[in-house]
């Protein structure tokens, strides 16, 4: 039994540095060990909480094109009934202007001077009279 303590202690003297860093080793291992739990645990709360802003933004994004896709439907059918209207009241317009220049035509049929003078002035178009030479 002595010699086997005295091989120990040899040992133990030629390799201290060596069993050190092994127990060195071993408490740094235990002690973070309790740690890497609670880091692990962390991350995965930020994950979850990144999931769930992903999430969020993810709705949020879906809703405003919902909004944008609901206007512009609202603009494009505003827009054909606006040309719609402008259509009919342009032949409206059309139409008043042919019976106002048959009118015109009708009162002053033996008159075309005084027809194309008001002509010009009724509808702002010039008239230039031409000269007989």
């Amino acid at each position: 039994m002595i010699s086997f303590l005295k091989k120990t202690k040899d040992f133990v003297v030629k390799y201290w540095k060596i069993i050190v860093g092994i127990v060195y080793a071993i408490g740094v291992w235990v002690f973070f060990k309790g740690r890497a739990d609670k880091v692990k645990e962390v991350l995965k709360v930020k994950e979850d909480s990144h999931k769930k802003e992903i999430a969020a933004l993810n709705d949020s994004h879906a809703e405003e094109i919902a909004l944008r896709d609901e206007a512009l439907d609202k603009y494009h059918e505003i827009i054909a009934k606006i040309e719609k209207e402008y259509e009919g009241k342009k032949e409206n317009l059309s139409e008043k202007k042919k019976e106002e220049v048959k009118k015109l035509v009708e009162e002053n049929s033996d008159n075309p001077s005084n027809l194309a003078k008001l002509i010009s002035d009724k509808f702002g178009i010039i008239h230039i009279e031409g000269g007989e030479e």
